[in-house]
């Protein structure tokens, strides 16, 4: 959450929730994504093949889902 959105929902009277450990998920996220745009460029410049490409594409989409379902329970 920003600090912003923090401030709003203060002022709003809305309740805050804090998810304990979902720092850590998404930094982990950002950085697999950071590699995952690195192999991606690699790729397109023809500088490596990628293999299994869908089943990298399907774990991240169950790891955003399961995001979406954790910022969904708490909302």
């Amino acid at each position: 959450m920003t600090m912003t959105d923090y401030i709003i929902r203060c002022a709003l009277g809305k309740e805050i929730i804090q998810v304990d450990g979902l720092g850590e998920i998404l930094s982990e996220l950002k950085a697999q994504g950071r590699n995952l745009n690195q192999l991606a460029t690699l790729a397109n410049m023809g500088r490596i093949n990628v293999v299994q490409g869908e089943e990298l594409i399907t774990a991240y989409t169950d790891i955003c889902s399961q995001l979406e379902r954790i910022t969904g329970e708490v909302e």
